[in-house]
């Protein structure tokens, strides 16, 4: 190791890893925590401790993971229920979430909190729901990982934090905190895993045990603890790609910047006129409320509906230069830059080849107004919509774009050209305009 990484390693571990009173607070929160769940639950129900906390690979902020474990013969229903009543009444500031069971997020003594319930099983084949594993997943970590890796995780987390790649969840498709955990345990340290990962491909396969099954994921990492999962499956190809990348680049020029990136800058109103104006190219907002549904059941609705509109503007002839999408508090807004904001009214559609038989049939449908190019019929038809927001409304109309979502579209939709935009949205506007790495800003 050079002494510059060593250095970088260092100021982070000190910028990250929790000491003295801090460290003593989360130890101390987190056992008491477990002591009154405890009292609420009888001696055949189990409050754990899991996660990063039990594992000693957290951050300065992190989540206490507490599992109760019920008898398998306890019904979902009755587990589900209790969890969430006692959570209601010991945490602060709760909100009802969702992994395979419902459970409950809130606050204790100022620190986040999630109280899941899970089935207390012996042997992981016993398994009842995909939550069952994480006490497994946490006995594993707490089993193979010396102190020194310890540390070495807590620098990968944090690189991924500043790279926008941690979390497994909806809004990130990145890494979950056990696959970190996992990736350090394999490759030893973190600087290792980034002098692997600079030659990564899709498809990269790491085995600490032999799979048992076979997986098309961007990144395949076995799961130690069941082999019929792939733990990377959450990372996206945008997410995996980042990653190598960044890995390429910090090996390269390593920086503090990698773990603590600078903010965005976000652009005044002239600044962003200047910019748009270079560019030449339309564009427009759709905006529309945020429905009340939590983060993990919105972020798929959101990527799908994007996805959707966008495959229906190529699909309609608009040319989309690129997209992208903001969840705020009250709305959500979708962006897209295309090269036009209208066509021409006559589209010129394509028919088969003269000696297809089924050519006559498309004489006879358009009558004289088909006509040969080359090999082929044509004709020439006219649109019923030209106007991007006219043809967006009518998509809104036709398509299933989430079931959450399909009531605010196109009825509560508000749209908004470049001038609107600059005016009222210059932070999403400066993100989507900016197209600099989080490490470069």
């Amino acid at each position: 190791m050079t002494a510059e990484l060593k250095q970088i390693e260092e100021e982070v571990l000190a910028r990250v890893k929790p000491k003295g009173p801090k460290k003593q607070e989360i130890e101390e929160v987190s056992k008491e925590l477990i002591e009154v769940v405890d009292q609420h639950f009888t001696e055949l129900e189990k409050p754990r401790l899991v996660g990063s906390i039990s594992k000693e690979t957290y951050l300065v902020d992190p989540d206490i993971d507490v599992f109760v474990k019920f008898n398998p013969s306890t019904s979902k229903e009755k587990m589900e229920k209790k969890v969430l009543k006692v959570g209601r009444k010991i945490l602060d500031d709760t909100e009802e979430r969702y992994a395979e069971h419902p459970y409950i997020h809130g606050r204790f003594h100022g620190l986040k909190v999630d109280i899941v319930p899970c089935y207390d099983i012996d042997d992981i084949e016993e398994m009842k729901s995909a939550v069952d594993r994480t006490p497994f997943h946490t006995d594993h970590i707490k089993e193979n990982m010396s102190p020194e890796q310890k540390d070495e995780a807590r620098l990968f987390k944090a690189y991924l934090k500043g790279i926008g790649a941690y979390g497994a969840e909806a809004k990130v498709w990145g890494f979950s905190g056990y696959l970190c955990e996992l990736l350090i345990l394999h490759h030893g340290s973190f600087q290792n895993l980034l002098k692997d990962a600079r030659d990564w491909r899709p498809g990269k396969k790491i085995e600490m045990v032999e799979g048992e099954k076979r997986f098309e994921d961007p990144l395949i990492v076995i799961d130690p603890v069941d082999p019929q999962r792939n733990v990377a499956a959450p990372v996206s190809m945008e997410t995996f790609a980042l990653f190598v990348l960044s890995a390429k680049r910090f090996l390269k020029h390593p920086e503090l910047s990698f773990f603590f990136p600078g903010k965005l800058k976000i652009k005044d109103e002239k600044e962003l006129s200047k910019k748009l104006e270079k560019r030449g190219s339309n564009f427009l907002g759709v905006s529309f409320p945020r429905p009340d549904i939590v983060e993990d059941n919105l972020y798929p609705q959101v990527q799908k509906c994007i996805k959707k509109l966008e495959r229906q503007m190529i699909h309609k002839d608009f040319d989309v230069l690129h997209s992208d999408y903001f969840v705020k508090n009250e709305d959500i807004l979708l962006l897209f830059e295309t090269k036009q904001s209208g066509l021409t009214t006559v589209e010129k559609h394509r028919g088969p080849p003269v000696w297809v038989d089924n050519t006559e049939d498309f004489i006879e449908k358009y009558g004289n107004e088909a006509y040969i190019e080359n090999e082929r019929v044509w004709v020439d038809r006219y649109r019923e919509n030209t106007e991007l927001r006219d043809v967006l409304d009518k998509i809104m109309k036709e398509l299933d774009l989430g079931s959450d979502l399909n009531p605010f579209l196109p009825e509560e939709v508000h749209y908004m050209g470049s001038k609107k935009l600059i005016a009222k949205e210059r932070e999403p506007l400066s993100e989507f305009l900016d197209r600099s790495f989080p490490w470069e800003r």
